[in-house]
């Protein structure tokens, strides 16, 4: 252990959890390694655990700036805007008033790369295992953390992420730690602090690095809500990493381009689950805000929270494959507690 390393473990001890992280992150961006990257997530984890969270605002939703919804152009209903312009008050109206924010070119190009390298790296080494292959306990794209298998109820997420094409974020823990740093470089926590009202966190469950093949059919549509909860404050990022949607080969995600202020009704007209909406009871309920297929280029972005009616694309034509990053943010004091929250 380096003289850093047991100087940040000594902050978790004394309950100085983000000091701890943002001490041991620092290092890891002078002297990458998997170790330290492993045990940031940990302590993301057990420091959300240790640390008190106020009570949410009892302001919900918040108010934003009367004018915030001029700085967005309405694209088939969904307000798009430049990274440059991306703050709470746009979000806020976008979504509050809206649905979603599409946001162009968010992500860095220089970045674009190393992202989807480290997905495409974490889902092979993820299916190498799967397939019996020995590999080591400290990979840095795929290493599970003990500490999250021994301590909490992971239930069947992992599975289920696995047969979609993707692999939790905390599941990597170099692909954990990229992201956050381009996290960072946004100027992400400041925004949604400003949105929520309070400190925001990310969770286990819902931070996911996906490589997604074609599905074999039309979806349903579904809100995260249902199985989350109306109750909790919530953020959606959805990063594209490859060119999708629109008329393009690969998947991108259908939108229903409205503010939905309650949970619609599932398991009917051809729903699969009974979480899921049906397509039918949107093309009748829906007609006079009908769906849309945004086009998206590498690094442009999709913002919603847990109301929002969405759906991954299928067509006949999509062929290819798409890589992207989903990852929910809660308001700390109104987190979904059975996706397991983490430090942000």
């Amino acid at each position: 252990m380096t003289s850093v390393q047991a100087q940040a473990a000594q902050l978790t001890e004394s309950g100085q959890w983000q000091e701890a992280i943002a001490l041991l992150s620092e290092q890891n961006r002078l002297h990458p390694d998997v170790v330290q990257e492993k045990q940031l997530i940990d302590w993301r984890v057990q420091g959300f655990q240790h640390t008190a969270h106020p009570s949410p605002n009892t302001v919900w939703p918040p108010v934003f700036a009367s004018d915030s919804s001029n700085a967005f152009s309405l694209a088939n209903g969904i307000p798009e805007i430049t990274a440059t312009q991306l703050n709470a008050n746009t979000l806020g109206a976008a979504v509050q008033q809206h649905g979603s924010l599409l946001v162009r070119n968010l992500v860095p190009k220089n970045m674009l790369d190393a992202l989807r390298d480290n997905i495409e790296q974490a889902v092979n080494t993820r299916n190498q295992r799967a397939a019996g292959e020995v590999i080591d306990s400290n990979n840095p794209y795929y290493s599970p953390s003990q500490y999250l298998n021994t301590h909490h109820k992971l239930g069947v997420g992992r599975k289920f992420i696995a047969e979609t094409g993707g692999v939790w974020a905390a599941d990597s823990p170099r692909g954990l730690f990229s992201v956050m740093e381009l996290y960072r470089q946004l100027q992400l926590k400041k925004i949604l602090a400003d949105y929520f009202g309070e400190a925001p966190c990310v969770s286990v469950k819902k931070w996911v690095l996906r490589r997604v093949d074609p599905i074999a059919g039309e979806a349903d549509w579904h809100q995260d809500g249902a199985f989350m909860g109306r109750e909790v404050r919530s953020m959606n990022l959805w990063i594209a990493l490859s060119d999708c949607g629109g008329d393009s080969a690969n998947p991108g995600i259908d939108i229903v381009p409205r503010r939905f202020e309650d949970i619609v009704q599932t398991g009917t007209d051809g729903a699969r689950f009974d979480w899921t909406v049906g397509p039918a009871y949107v093309e009748k309920n829906f007609s006079n805000t009908p769906w849309q297929r945004p086009a998206f280029k590498a690094g442009d972005a999709l913002f919603f929270d847990h109301m929002n009616l969405h759906r991954t694309a299928w067509s006949p034509a999509i062929t290819g494959r798409r890589y992207a990053i989903e990852c929910w943010f809660f308001a700390a004091g109104a987190s979904a507690e059975n996706q397991i929250p983490m430090l942000l």
